[in-house]
């Protein structure tokens, strides 16, 4: 079977359900043999994810391929929706992370400014005292 023919078959699972198309498949660089298939499970129109089923997982292919597994579509699309909501957080978390370490680099450099206004308003200080120290009255 060439891969031109196997890309696009429908998958069942070992209870004929149909679980999707295959629209991958991965190789042995050695032997040439196939190790696994990519399934993409189309839920809506809008929606699909993807599965990889070890080729050892497929009883036969004639015109579907049909796998040796039992597949609960919803589970996976529960679990890839978890898998996407999840890595929302985290990205929102590195973005929050990030404006904290920009509020914290700026409030530094304020910090640092006021201290170098501080210190020159301190030496202003001294040298206008200095100059009413060596002045001398004379009667």
């Amino acid at each position: 079977m060439k891969i031109k023919q196997l890309l696009g078959m429908l998958a069942l699972d070992a209870n004929a359900n149909e679980i999707g198309k295959i629209i991958d498949a991965d190789f042995d660089s050695e032997t040439g043999a196939i190790t696994q298939v990519v399934i993409s499970l189309k839920k809506n129109f809008l929606s699909s994810n993807q599965m990889e089923v070890d080729f050892t997982d497929v009883k036969s292919i004639g015109d579907y391929v049909l796998l040796n597994i039992e597949v609960d579509k919803e589970m996976i699309f529960e679990e890839a929706e978890k898998a996407k909501q999840a890595e929302k957080e985290a990205k929102k978390a590195e973005r929050e992370a990030e404006r904290e370490a920009k509020r914290a680099e700026r409030d530094a450099k304020k910090a640092e400014e006021a201290e170098v206004e501080e210190e020159k308003e301190v030496v202003e200080a001294e040298v206008v005292g200095d100059d009413d120290a060596t002045d001398v009255k004379i009667d």
